[in-house]
């Protein structure tokens, strides 16, 4: 069991509308937006999950919207920690159903309120440990996404004559 995530930085022409095509891309492929953000500058912040298995295919349409500067990702096993999360549950549910047995044959009011509170203590165990259970299994079914769409920068004709004039200078003091 496997955790994906994955980041890019990817320079558009049009920050906004490379939004929308990428949000659109998410909820296609059957994930969901989590957050989408603008900056005063016009670039655009995405982030969203995915199913895991289209993560690397969406990512390549993403780039392909534009001149890709950076692509990041990952992948995390969590199989270790899911076995471990499971095992303490089944064991939490053989210990609650053992005290509901006895339970049924408790004689005194003092047991009775005794071993009640160790089940609702052992329930709560068991219910967290399930909310982690199923939070690990939708994060190996959906990877993060977080997608950086910046706006392509053009330049005047003064930064165009100072760029030239810094590669002529990078050629004379670099060979190769």
């Amino acid at each position: 069991m496997t955790v994906r995530t994955g980041e890019q930085t990817v320079v558009v022409d049009s920050p906004l509308g490379a939004g929308r095509r990428v949000e659109r891309m998410v909820q296609e492929a059957g994930g969901y937006l989590e957050r989408s953000s603008g900056s005063k500058d016009g670039d655009v912040r995405i982030e969203g999950r995915v199913p895991a298995q289209d993560l690397d295919r969406i990512m390549d349409e993403v780039a392909g919207l534009g001149d890709e500067r950076r692509r990041y990702t990952t992948g995390a096993d969590v199989t270790d920690q899911y076995a471990d999360l499971e095992a303490r549950q089944r064991s939490n549910i053989a210990l609650r159903d053992r005290l509901q047995q006895l339970l049924a044959r408790a004689t005194t009011l003092d047991e009775v309120l005794n071993l009640e509170r160790q089940i609702a203590r052992l329930q709560a165990d068991i219910d967290a440990l399930q909310a982690r259970i199923e939070q690990l299994k939708s994060r190996a079914e959906l990877a993060s996404l977080a997608v950086s769409l910046e706006r392509k920068r053009v330049l005047g004709p003064l930064a165009l004559a100072g760029h030239g004039v810094a590669w002529l200078v990078s050629r004379l003091f670099v060979i190769r």
